[in-house]
């Protein structure tokens, strides 16, 4: 007989980071190149060919608190 407890099968000890993005632009749908998709998986960024990458603009969070 099997000791109590003993029915909890393999249990893996690292958490699995693996991401999955698409392999497109979001905004022309055109197939990303292998850098752009390192440089978004590097960054955390939205999955944007470079063309549009290019265009995005850098939000300066203290524009604001200048009175």
């Amino acid at each position: 007989m099997a000791p109590r407890g003993s029915s909890l099968g393999s249990m893996e000890l690292e958490e699995r980071t693996i991401e999955r993005i698409g392999d497109r632009c979001e905004v022309c749908g055109t197939p990303l190149t292998t850098q752009e998709l390192q440089a978004i998986l590097e960054s955390g960024g939205p999955v944007l060919c470079q063309v549009h990458r290019d265009e995005l603009v850098p939000v300066d969070d203290d524009a604001g608190d200048a009175a």
